[in-house]
């Protein structure tokens, strides 16, 4: 998950974040809570240690209510008097969603003047299953999805079954780097291995345009998710050719960054990279792992018709796109973000604190 229109948010000048308490019961509680409903890894309470880490507030709001349980981890980012609030994969329901999702609402409002917040922006994991329109919420519909909009989920089956469901000629180039020697290793955090993998991301970042965090940001995300992330290296001749760094939270793992050598690309070693960082994820329980982005529209050129992986460059995401649906998942589609707007006539100048994923 390379920072870019399908990554990272792009940061607006850091300010000094401030911690705000929330109702959450601690780091195990919110996990379990927000696992047991289903939650994503961004509702996770490490990504929102991260945030914290670089730049935004961070609110965890749980309700409970006769009729289930609601979770929202809410980033602010402020600028001068008033912030932007945004949610994302969430907010996480449990139960009788149209009951439980006002009282959240009723809750995330509290939090929301509390930071000045001009709109709250909702990018979903999924479809909430409520009752009536949006509208009847107090909702309309969002600005363009800050998270991809579509991604790829790749069921992780037994080595066999995983390597047949996938396209023929990735297939074909797993097994071509396992012939050629190129090796796959689990790498440290932090020190020369995250020196290695930051040159990585950075030669992908120029060679094909988009922008990354400084260093200390991936630092930061292996050392707050611990052994639910995994930093991968994948050898060729002994010369580190590609890496990955993949994150598990209940039972999905997720692709989160990754770079390879521009001189060194070649063996099939993206693709027995990104094997690897499956067999990983299913060996610690997951039953699936998410890819992240892909193009909002399919490529003009199917994969089909296409013999070889184009390249990634700047918004031309056709090689990205057959790169990952050749694994062979399926392609999962988020509902439009949400907007709840407190001051109207200003939220459109809330959009400039959060041009990014979040």
């Amino acid at each position: 998950m390379t920072p870019s229109r399908f990554g990272e948010v792009r940061e607006a000048a850091p300010i000094a974040p401030r911690r705000t308490g929330g109702t959450a019961d601690g780091e195990r509680g919110w996990n379990e809570a927000a696992v047991r409903a289903g939650g994503h890894l961004l509702q996770s309470w490490q990504w929102g240690e991260l945030k914290h880490r670089h730049g935004w507030e961070v609110e965890r709001v749980r309700v409970e209510t006769p009729h289930g349980r609601g979770l929202a981890q809410v980033l602010f980012r402020h600028r001068g008097p008033v912030s932007q609030a945004y949610v994302p994969r969430g907010p996480v329901l449990e139960g009788d969603r149209g009951a439980v999702f006002p009282v959240l609402v009723d809750a995330l409002d509290a939090r929301c003047r509390d930071h000045r917040a001009l709109s709250l922006i909702v990018e979903s994991n999924g479809s909430l299953g409520l009752p009536g329109t949006y509208r009847d919420a107090g909702f309309v519909r969002g600005p363009e999805h800050y998270q991809p909009s579509r991604t790829v989920k790749v069921p992780l089956l037994d080595d066999e079954a995983l390597l047949g469901q996938m396209h023929q000629k990735t297939r074909y180039n797993v097994r071509l780097a396992q012939r050629r020697g190129v090796t796959v290793e689990k790498a440290e955090g932090g020190g020369a291995s995250l020196d290695v993998f930051y040159d990585l991301l950075r030669d992908t970042s120029e060679r094909n345009e988009f922008g990354i965090h400084d260093r200390a940001y991936y630092d930061d995300f292996l050392q707050l998710f611990g052994d639910a992330a995994v930093l991968l290296f994948a050898r060729i001749d002994g010369v580190v050719a590609a890496a990955v760094m993949s994150a598990r939270f209940g039972s999905e793992a997720v692709y989160m960054y990754g770079g390879s050598s521009t001189k060194h690309r070649a063996h099939g070693a993206a693709f027995l990279l990104q094997f690897e960082a499956m067999r990983w994820a299913r060996e610690a329980g997951c039953n699936t792992y998410d890819l992240w982005g892909i193009p909002s529209q399919d490529p003009a050129a199917s994969s089909e018709e296409v013999d070889r992986v184009a390249g990634t460059s700047g918004d031309d995401w056709r090689g990205l796109y057959i790169f990952k649906v050749r694994f062979g998942g399926e392609i999962v589609g988020y509902p439009p973000s949400l907007e709840r707007r407190y001051r109207p006539v200003l939220a459109w100048a809330a959009r400039r604190f959060v041009v990014g994923r979040g």
